[in-house]
């Protein structure tokens, strides 16, 4: 395993194949929407399927075929927001939302998003996880921990 150094800019935990992983300098993430934020992972429970990838390199059809950042059952302080963002601001404490479906078709439409056939799910390959220290997603699949805070105060 890497080391992390001072001069890194998104460190990121890697799997690159089976019993592989690294720290790696990843780019990091442009907001690509106006409706999206930028959060710092401060937390995240490594999930089963993260230890499976990491032993097996894959969960079914679902293969390691390039390196991958782990990590998706994770919270974290909003480090910067889209022009078009209203219900978060810089510093918030969110939990994230571990996929992000399509919002277009007929599953999404009926409220049923977890069952989108084009989710683009974290740490499931192609896509990247959230154990890096910086993760972009739309506003509102970052839930306000300060809600939940006060709720139960």
């Amino acid at each position: 395993m890497t080391t992390q150094t001072a001069t890194q800019k998104n460190p990121s935990f890697v799997l690159s194949s089976p019993n592989n992983v690294t720290y790696e300098d990843r780019p990091i993430p442009t907001l690509a929407s106006p409706y999206d934020v930028l959060v710092q992972p401060k937390w995240t429970g490594i999930c089963g399927s993260d230890v499976h990838y990491w032993v097996h390199g894959r969960i079914g059809h679902f293969v390691v075929e390039s390196p991958m950042v782990l990590g998706h059952e994770s919270a974290g302080i909003v480090h910067s927001v889209g022009e078009k963002v209203t219900t978060l601001k810089v510093g918030d404490r969110v939990a994230m939302e571990p996929g992000v479906p399509c919002r277009r078709c007929v599953r999404c439409k009926e409220g049923r998003y977890n069952l989108c056939p084009e989710m683009r799910f974290a740490a499931t390959p192609p896509y990247d996880g959230t154990l890096a220290r910086f993760y972009a997603l739309p506003e509102d699949l970052c839930y306000n921990t300060a809600f939940a805070s006060s709720f139960y105060s």
